[in-house]
This record gives structure tokens, C-alpha cells and sequence, in this order.
């Protein structure tokens, strides 16, 4: 008897744990794809004192009830009216119904809507507050707009002025040089008693005496810039003026045995690929023939460049090339003859 009563005891032991009910509790999960949009915001973000009518957007992992209580704090948001109705909030995407207003907490900054009343299933729900009701706060920040459901919750950042920017600045310092280089653009050209000298030599009927050196002009005026010269004479020996060149126009050959003095302008390029333009009206438009150099009360444009220009190292290309010619005829007075030229770059910045 006593062993049978041991079975017994036993066996309801074993029922009771083989038809016992185990409840495990439902864990909260995480809003996603939580975001504000509507008038008065772009990319989740507003200026301030902005009117608005926001749409709170969110997806939800568990179906809400109409018993279950929602609550979105409006961080951000201040009202513009003295309540918000029931009638001014409205549910779309995966949720529906009239909206209860349990809870509407009114203060100077940042509205708690608390509802029932809704019915949400799984997916992307959307709340939105009708217009003239909520208007971004005066003062800038990044506030945080909080969603809670009965199993759900989540909080994503309204951004309200512009405190979430950062404005990053830079200064680049302007900056100009100008050099006068011999031909090769190896070295600076020669110098004689602080000048940077030309020589023609001595000249003959027969040939064309020639010098040439290079105008080197480095900026990073994104305008450009324009290389002048003024002439002290004409090349002269005191008494005795050679005659010049053309101004303007298709240019003069200078020609051996034919009194002339001028100069033949190459422009080059730029670094920058800006335009480099001869100026017309003082050196025309004729490539390789010569122009006057010797034009009293200047400055007088020789060329312009329209950008920046960096000459690299030794560089033919992105310089200018001024060629001096000279020829002379059987009358052109014996002497030393000479002319200085200034040069001056003015950039546009």
C-alpha cells in the first residue's frame, strides 16, 4: 500500500508538469525606419520658427491595439494654437482609426501627444499633426523625438536651425610674382648696373640684330592678370630717334638694310588653360611680325591672361617671349643707342 501511494504521488506529478502552461513574456522591440517629414521640413530638419505640419514616420515589429496607448514627444516643437484636438492628429500607412487624446501635454516647448484609439499591424506606420498647430522652436538644436508603443519604442533626432552643421573655411593667401628670364627660361636674364639688359650688337646693313628674354608671370587670381610696359624713349643715341615700328594692326617686318626697330611678341599659354590675349590695340593680331615698343606717357597693355597661371620650373611654354628687332640703313646715324623698357603685372584677384 505504501508503494503504491508513492506511484500515485508520482504520476501526479508528472501530469502536472507535462500539462503545465509556460508563459513567456513578450519583449519590447526597437522602432526602425523612424523619420519627420512634411511642410516646413527637409531632410528631418528645420529652420527655426518654422511653421509646420509634421508627419512622424516609423515601422513597427508588434500590431498595436485601439486599447494600446501611443505617445510621441514632439521635441522640437512648440504649439502655435492653445491645444492640439483629437480631430488635428491623423493616422495613415499601416495604421488606422479615430485618434483619443488621453494625454496632451501643452508646455512652452515640446508637445507629448499620448493616444488610444489606434489600430497598427506590422510595417510602416505614420502620425501627422495637421497644419498651423506645431511650429519649430526659436532656439537651434538637435532634439530628440521619442515613439513608444505597448511593445514598441524607439527615438530618432530632429535637427531644428542649423546646429548639427559644421562650416568648414579656408583661406588661400593671393599671390603674384614676376620675373624677367632669358629665352631658355634657364636663369633670370643677364643684369647690368641693376638692369636687366638686351643687347643687339653691333649693326650692319646685312642682318637684323635680334635680343629676346621671357616675361614670367606666376598668380593664383582666378580674374587673371595684364602685363604692361611703360619706355623712358625711343631708341635713341640723344639726338637721333630710330623709327619704330607699327602700332596695332597686321605689324611691321622688320627687314635688313630697311631702318626699324620694334618687337615680336609671343603670348605662350597658361598652366590653367585661361585665354592669353595680345592686347590688339597696341601689338595686334599678327603673329611674328613687329610692333612698337617705344610709346611715350604709358602704361600700355602688352598682354592679358584670363585665370591663374603657375610656370613650372623651366618653362617655354607658359611665358611670354619678347623679341627685340633692329635693322639699319646706310643713313642711320653712328652712335650708341639705347631705350629701356618697364614692365609691370597687375593681377585681377
Amino acid at each position: 500500500m505504501k508503494k503504491l501511494k508513492g506511484i500515485i504521488t508520482l504520476t501526479i506529478i508528472f501530469l502536472l508538469v507535462l500539462g503545465g502552461t509556460f508563459v513567456i513574456p513578450t519583449k519590447a522591440a526597437g522602432l526602425t525606419s523612424m523619420s519627420i517629414t512634411g511642410t516646413g521640413i527637409t531632410a528631418g530638419a528645420s529652420a527655426t520658427g518654422a511653421s509646420l505640419t509634421p508627419t512622424v514616420n516609423f515601422t513597427i515589429t508588434n500590431a498595436v491595439a485601439p486599447a494600446d496607448t501611443v505617445v510621441i514627444a514632439l521635441n522640437g516643437m512648440v504649439n502655435s494654437v492653445a491645444a492640439i484636438a483629437q480631430a488635428d492628429v491623423t493616422a495613415g500607412g499601416t495604421c488606422s482609426g479615430s485618434v483619443t487624446m488621453t494625454t496632451i501635454t501643452i508646455s512652452t516647448n515640446n508637445p507629448v501627444l499620448s493616444m488610444t484609439g489606434l489600430t497598427c499591424t506590422v510595417g510602416g506606420g505614420t502620425i501627422t499633426v495637421a497644419a498651423g498647430r506645431v511650429v519649430s522652436l526659436a532656439t537651434g538644436g538637435n532634439y530628440s523625438i521619442v515613439i513608444t508603443t505597448a511593445a514598441d519604442y524607439g527615438a530618432f533626432l530632429y535637427y531644428v536651425g542649423n546646429t548639427n552643421q559644421v562650416k568648414v573655411t579656408a583661406t588661400v593667401t593671393p599671390t603674384l610674382s614676376f620675373a624677367i628670364r632669358n629665352t631658355a627660361d634657364s636663369a633670370e636674364q643677364a643684369t647690368v648696373g641693376g638692369l636687366k639688359t638686351c643687347v643687339l650688337g653691333v649693326l650692319t646693313t646685312a642682318a637684323v640684330g635680334t635680343c629676346s628674354y621671357r616675361l614670367k608671370v606666376s598668380t593664383n587670381a582666378a580674374s587673371g592678370y595684364t602685363v604692361s610696359y611703360n619706355s623712358d624713349t625711343r631708341l635713341t643715341n640723344g639726338t637721333y630717334n630710330f623709327t619704330d615700328a607699327v602700332v596695332g594692326g597686321v605689324g611691321t617686318t622688320i627687314a635688313a638694310g630697311t631702318e626699324g626697330y620694334g618687337v615680336v611678341l609671343t603670348p605662350g599659354a597658361s598652366s590653367s588653360a585661361a585665354a592669353v590675349t595680345r592686347n590688339a590695340a597696341n601689338f595686334g593680331s599678327t603673329a611674328g611680325t613687329a610692333y612698337r615698343i617705344t610709346q611715350a606717357a604709358g602704361p600700355y597693355p602688352v598682354y592679358n591672361v584670363a585665370g591663374t597661371n603657375a610656370p613650372s620650373g623651366t618653362d617655354t611654354t607658359n611665358t611670354a617671349l619678347v623679341a627685340h628687332q633692329v635693322a639699319i640703313s646706310a643713313a642711320t646715324p653712328t652712335g650708341n643707342y639705347s631705350h629701356t623698357v618697364t614692365y609691370t603685372a597687375s593681377a585681377i584677384f
